[in-house]
């Protein structure tokens, strides 16, 4: 799949419309780690029982399926979901001919961060930097 480059307006755009899902998906991703983290044992060796120890892993198996879905839905959109636990979302752009990342968490309304492909995602920079740089070049030409 070759990948797909957003502005920063395109990505703000696109958050919009995705974070439905995106809050979906932090809701599921919490749900399994509850899950799996779950664990029972049964006194007796009961239908009942067993037919309790089924549900729970149906409906496990039955949010991971969910899961991976609107992970694959994402991806297609252009997303790169980072972290799952601190859903850290990157949309890839350019900049001065150069690849970056474009940085968006949920609790975020907009894209506030980027730093460069292959970089340290901690050493991202302010998404204002990107437009000054933007409108100085601009600046040049006039």
């Amino acid at each position: 799949m070759t990948r797909v480059y957003f502005s920063v307006q395109e990505a703000n755009d696109l958050i919009k419309k995705i974070k439905p899902q995106v809050d979906k998906l932090f809701e599921l991703n919490e749900q399994l780690h509850l899950l799996d983290n779950t664990k029972i044992e049964f006194d007796d060796d009961s239908t009942k029982s067993f037919l309790l120890e089924v549900e729970l892993n149906k409906n496990f198996h039955e949010k991971n399926v969910e899961l991976y879905t609107l992970l694959g839905d994402l991806i297609e959109q252009g997303c790169i979901v980072r972290d799952l636990d601190k859903m850290e979302i990157n949309f890839y752009s350019k900049h001065d001919k150069k690849e970056i990342l474009l940085c968006w968490k949920p609790s975020e309304e907009q894209i506030l961060y980027w730093h460069y492909l292959g970089e340290d995602p901690e050493k991202k920079k302010s998404v204002k930097q990107l437009r000054e740089e933007k409108i100085d070049a601009l600046k040049k030409l006039v």
